[in-house]
């Protein structure tokens, strides 16, 4: 019988989704889809024609996902978009009332700055990190186009509607500075809000993946073609690609410097949404772009510093 997931791994991009899906399928009693990001309630950000991500749109594929479930307590899937998507916690509310839903945030300019290395990898013909910001602020709309979108960092309002939607007790925020150091604390946290019994001692995360660059064009290609990405998440673990490509697909080299007028350009775009963003949580975040006073210093005024004119950021 068709069974669907209870159990969301929502976003954000690069904030250690794929991380925390790969450890989830190791905990017995829970299920998590060997294809991961299918996108099917993202249709509002992801459009069925994107260049780099094939959503499943089709209610009987998605629901194929999970039809190893078994007896397992807890059916997940993991799929980033969701975070941002406007009309995705509704949809995921109004198909499973009752799922419980996780999302991890990370510092918005080093996430952008993260995907930007990602897609650089993807696409050499990517313009620098400062050019493809303005694309992507000029592009945000766009659901057919492979865009850098600062507008995905933008968190406060995200939270507030999958808070609305499911409420404190089915709807969890992680902050990845935090819980990268202690995967297995973070761990026990999410197996007590999903009401999963089961011993951690024992477990140790496999190494955190390394920076490096992409060893030439057909390895571009690899990363690039979305197709090749649904059978190797089908076919091969999540610690075992890893290591493939830390060992063979990439060159390990320092990760390279963010431009400083990109950061402090990036600091003045989410510094009021961050703000906004603590407020909602009732904490202070552990972002280094973003401690108080010595980030306000530093935070320049972008107009004079780059010669663009300083987006609008919605409230």
């Amino acid at each position: 019988m068709s069974r669907w997931p209870n159990f969301f791994i929502a976003g954000a991009p690069r904030c250690g989704t794929s991380s925390l899906h790969s450890y989830l399928q190791r905990v017995p009693g829970i299920y998590m889809s060997r294809i991961k990001e299918p996108n099917f309630f993202s249709g509002s950000v992801i459009g069925d024609d994107h260049p780099m991500v094939k959503p499943i749109r089709d209610e009987k594929q998605y629901l194929q996902l999970f039809s190893a479930a078994g007896d397992a307590q807890i059916v997940g899937e993991a799929t980033p978009f969701y975070l941002e998507d406007p009309d995705a916690p509704r949809l995921i509310h109004e198909a499973v009332p009752d799922a419980k839903v996780i999302v991890s945030l990370r510092d918005p300019v080093e996430r952008l700055y993260s995907h930007y290395l990602m897609m650089r990898n993807n696409r050499p013909s990517m313009g620098s990190f400062m050019d493809e910001i303005m694309r992507g602020l000029a592009m945000r709309d766009s659901r057919s186009r492979a865009v850098l979108t600062p507008s995905t960092g933008l968190y406060s309002r995200q939270v507030s509607r999958f808070g609305n939607s499911f409420g404190s007790g089915q709807f969890k925020v992680l902050i990845l500075e935090e819980w990268r150091h202690d995967v297995s604390n973070a761990l026990r946290q999410i197996l007590r809000f999903l009401g999963v019994d089961h011993d951690l001692r024992g477990f140790s995360a496999p190494p955190q993946r390394r920076y490096g660059e992409a060893r030439g064009p057909m390895v571009r290609y690899v990363f690039g073609n979305r197709t090749i990405s649904r059978v190797t998440e089908a076919l091969i673990p999540f610690s075992l690609r890893k290591l493939i490509r830390n060992a063979v697909l990439v060159k390990q080299m320092p990760k390279p410097p963010m431009p400083a007028e990109a950061r402090e350009f990036l600091c003045h775009y989410y510094r009021d949404d961050v703000r906004r963003l603590e407020s909602l949580l009732g904490r202070r975040l552990p972002w280094r772009n973003f401690g108080s006073r010595t980030a306000d210093r530093l935070i320049l005024d972008a107009r004079t510093l780059t010669g663009h004119r300083q987006p609008e950021v919605p409230t």
